[in-house]
């Protein structure tokens, strides 16, 4: 389900892959870090076990590293290595400048990422600042989903979402876009969720896209942002 890292500060990153297993069992994920795209001045490295808990996602918070520098990254999980990701820290002192890309409301079954595709493209970007709405939550036949059979891009589960599988499920499919997995392999992610990562016009209480017969509204936002981090 591609490579990712983000959230950069000035000494650390964070890190993630989501890797294919059988149920149940327990893995172990080798992380690497290097100063050069070949993979061969390593800078740091460790271990991480993942399982069924957090649905074979890894997320390492890797300290340690120097500041305002761009490195590389690749993790390695049963004698098969992962794409080499490209990510950055952030320098320490004032900078004259600074270039961000900026997205949100990306809806997979409405249209292809040809947004993301051109981001990843760009090699003069510090990192990618997302605003939101990173998945939509609706099911087949309902908002923006006109297009998704002639585009094959039928929304996985092909019904709204409400259950940690469910979601999990969506984030998946999104994942596996090639132009997304292009532009987390290229550039540091800096995201905060809106809505709809949860459910439309969603508030403390509830939200607009949340109904009765749908369960308890908590539970499903639990669900939802378990997901998501």
């Amino acid at each position: 389900h591609g490579i990712a890292s983000g959230d950069p500060l000035s000494d650390r990153v964070i890190l993630w892959t989501r890797i294919s297993a059988a149920d149940d069992e327990l893995v172990e994920v080798r992380w690497t870090v290097a100063s050069d795209a070949d993979m061969q001045d390593i800078v740091r490295d460790g271990t991480q076990i993942s399982g069924t808990e957090r649905d074979y996602t890894v997320k390492v918070d890797v300290t340690g590293l120097p500041p305002g520098a761009t490195l590389w990254y690749q993790f390695e999980y049963a004698g098969q290595k992962s794409p080499v990701g490209r990510t950055k820290t952030v320098p320490v002192g004032r900078l004259p400048t600074a270039s961000f890309a900026v997205v949100s409301c990306a809806n997979h079954p409405y249209g292809f990422f040809n947004v993301y595709r051109e981001v990843a493209l760009r090699d003069d970007i510090d990192a990618v600042i997302h605003l939101g709405d990173y998945i939509y939550e609706y099911g087949m036949g309902e908002y923006a989903t006109e297009l998704a059979e002639e585009l094959g891009r039928i929304p996985e589960p092909a019904t709204e979402i409400v259950s940690l599988a469910d979601y999990r499920q969506r984030h998946a499919q999104y994942k596996r876009d090639a132009d997304s997995q292009a532009m987390h392999q290229q550039h540091p992610l800096i995201a905060v969720w809106d809505d709809h990562e949860m459910s439309n016009d969603s508030w403390r209480g509830g939200a607009l896209n949340h109904q009765a017969d749908e369960g308890s509204w908590q539970k499903r936002r639990d669900a939802a942002l378990r997901a998501y981090l």
